[in-house]
């Protein structure tokens, strides 16, 4: 009996009980016949809309970061570039980059500056959902956030070493990662699935549809219904944290397939979210947000105080749908740090806690410009 609890207490550390959570509360809302096609209608519009260009979109981006170049030496022979190379690295879509910088900072090669222009001009993984379902306004926020973070660390970087000098943690001993047991031929697979998902991303983007009928059921449909949940379950298997996967991933095509499930997952919480709403409020959701329309950039900007890029994912995949006006995502991309805020708060809460507070200035004068004089 005891054996079979120790088996049983290894086999539950392979999950995070956060993930088994969240899997649950899909398995609620599809055997409930209320909730059930608006589950599968989000997950289909989820995949086909933003998971197939986000997909695309992270295997370039992987592939080409393998050709980087020895960022901290250039920038310890360049430092007066120090603030918008570190900003230049925060655009980048995903947190890698500034994840990088807040590396660079407790060795002691960029200072708190620095970290503040990164993450103010930082998207985390939302930038992958712009920049695949509205590259237009990713044209206009990406550049806003990338000089919103210069402008601001060169204004702070008079007082940079009073606020916080750098930091250099204590070594720890190596920590032993989970491993990662998806076999590799289901990264394979879902990678030969994104070919077809990117063909009915494109025709979806035209606003063009069609259909292939089966026995009364719309082969389209199923497929991205599977595709979305092939996500959930992933996502559900994988048991890294999203920062551990940036940090162990040599490989593009699983950190192209574990992000994007990762995305996904947030996307088709979003927009589930929004149907539940809209299915409760009776259709009225609209008339609501009018009313509290002032306020809407202010609790984007909240929100982006919240670490990780999930419920950033959310805010702007409610952007891309129409869900809220465009000043609450410039607002919230300038004050959310995504999954950067994570390895800034394990070294030195003090220091993250400062750089979210001074990120929420320029958020609340830049949104509130916007959805004033715009």
């Amino acid at each position: 009996m005891t054996e079979l609890l120790l088996s049983f207490q290894k086999r539950l550390e392979y999950f995070r009980i956060s993930k088994l959570i969240i899997l649950l509360v899909f398995v609620i809302i599809f055997t409930l016949e209320e909730t059930r096609e608006l589950l599968i209608s989000s997950s289909q519009d989820a995949y086909i809309a933003v998971t197939s260009f986000v997909g695309a979109t992270l295997l370039v981006f992987y592939t080409l970061e393998k050709k980087n170049f020895n960022i901290p030496e250039y920038i310890k022979k360049n430092s007066k570039l120090e603030i918008p190379i570190c900003a230049l690295l925060g655009v980048i879509p995903g947190c890698g980059g500034a994840i990088m910088v807040m590396s660079m900072y407790t060795r002691g090669i960029v200072s708190f500056s620095s970290v503040l222009a990164t993450l103010i001009s930082t998207m985390g993984d939302a930038a992958f959902i712009l920049i695949a379902s509205k590259p237009q306004a990713a044209l206009i926020i990406l550049p806003i956030t990338l000089i919103i973070g210069i402008v601001t660390g060169y204004i702070s970087l008079p007082f940079s070493d009073k606020i916080a000098p750098s930091i250099i943690p204590k070594k720890n001993s190596s920590i032993i990662l989970p491993t990662n047991k998806i076999p590799t031929i289901f990264y394979k697979i879902w990678l030969y699935l994104l070919i077809p998902a990117v063909i009915l991303g494109l025709i979806n983007a035209f606003n063009l549809s069609f259909e292939i009928p089966l026995f009364g059921y719309d082969l389209i449909g199923i497929f991205a219904f599977t595709a979305a949940m092939s996500c959930l379950i992933m996502w559900v298997f994988n048991p890294l944290t999203d920062i551990q996967m940036a940090a162990v991933h040599e490989n593009s095509l699983r950190k192209t397939v574990d992000t994007t499930c990762f995305v996904s997952v947030w996307v088709i919480t979003a927009f589930l979210c929004f149907e539940l709403i809209n299915l409760f409020t009776q259709g009225r959701m609209f008339e609501y947000l009018l009313f509290f329309g002032p306020f809407i950039p202010l609790m984007a900007i909240l929100i982006g105080f919240i670490p990780g890029c999930g419920p950033q994912i959310m805010i702007t995949s409610m952007f891309v749908s129409g869900q809220i006006p465009m000043a609450a995502q410039i607002g919230n991309s300038i004050s959310n740090d995504g999954d950067a805020l994570f390895p800034a708060l394990a070294i030195s809460a003090r220091v993250a806690i400062l750089a979210t507070l001074y990120s929420a200035v320029p958020a609340i004068i830049v949104a509130y410009l916007w959805y004033y004089l715009v």
